[in-house]
């Protein structure tokens, strides 16, 4: 019977020699210096009153005492390794952890509001918040990376639910000396020769397509000098007379010297901000989060 006593640690050290063979193989796999684990294993041997292993100065041989605590010896490490790995994931669902993925400047539109909500009326959960690109975003969500995300669209996702929660305008931004800055409406077709700064399709396509359909509209097409990522890189090349660009409304939060917001004269063509997670059931965490947004925006979430 093995003594209730046992050391992990010693186990692992007998275990590693019983499968080695080699008390120097034993102990570069351990870090271990060989005369620290000669003497773990001495210890064991004294703690279980049974010699484990026969050994010479030139092999190491297990006793049958040694071959069955061997296998004892796996089972009961693993057993261990389980027993820590359910009470930490018990210590996390009690931490109530919730992933949030959000893209700029949609943290502008909402996403302050629902954070504050959450820490307000449920200050055990746990936030983990994640800044991308939408379709980035979206793949995190459907490999379950991110419990919930806040993205740009229209949004085509297999594996993924989506909502939108809100629509909004897109406005103009132009260089604070532009000819037209001083007009509250802009009409974009006076643009058609102006260079343009845009979204990457490939991490923004519900921007870019915006952008490319109102010019378009227009009669014309534009001509990129560049693309940008981030939104604040978009302002700020603008502020630097690189050219116009077209943004989400709530941009109009951010102030750079340089730039200035301008609506677009005519219908404004809009963008969805829309909410993406698991088709599975939400957790308590995500449940919350859910009630929160729903009462924010008056959009049913389940």
């Amino acid at each position: 019977m093995i003594s209730p006593t046992l050391d992990a640690r010693r186990l692992t050290c007998f275990i590693a020699v019983a499968e080695t063979l080699h008390f120097r193989k034993a102990a570069e796999r351990l870090r271990l210096a060989q005369p620290a684990l000669s003497q773990q294993i001495r210890r064991l041997e004294e703690e279980l009153g049974c010699q484990l292993l026969k050994r010479d100065r030139r092999r190491v041989e297990l006793t049958p005492a040694g071959r069955t605590l061997l296998e004892a010896g796996r089972r009961a490490l693993v057993h261990l390794s389980h027993a820590a790995e359910a009470a930490q994931r018990t210590s996390r669902e009690q931490q109530s952890l919730l992933r949030v993925g959000f893209v700029n400047p949609a943290a502008f539109a909402l996403v302050p509001d629902v954070l504050r909500g959450l820490r307000a009326e449920h200050p055990d959960v746990h936030l983990m918040l994640r800044e991308a690109d939408s379709v980035t975003l979206l793949e995190e969500v459907r490999l379950g990376q991110l419990d919930v995300a806040f993205v740009r669209g229209p949004v085509i996702a297999p594996g993924v639910r989506v909502d939108t929660l809100r629509r909004e305008p897109l406005v103009l931004v132009l260089p604070s000396r532009h000819r037209l800055a001083r007009r509250a409406r802009v009409p974009l077709e006076q643009l058609a020769d102006e260079p343009f700064i845009g979204f990457a399709r490939d991490t923004a396509p519900s921007l870019h397509d915006a952008m490319m359909g109102m010019c378009l509209e227009a009669g014309f097409t534009p001509t990129f000098v560049t693309e940008a990522v981030e939104w604040f890189t978009m302002v700020s090349l603008v502020a630097a007379g690189l050219g116009c660009a077209i943004l989400p409304e709530s941009v109009r939060t951010f102030s750079r010297e340089g730039a200035v917001y301008r609506a677009v004269a005519g219908a404004p063509r809009h963008v969805d901000l829309v909410i993406a997670r698991a088709p599975t059931p939400p957790g308590p965490a995500l449940k919350a989060c859910l009630r929160i947004v729903s009462r924010m925006t008056s959009v049913a979430l389940r």
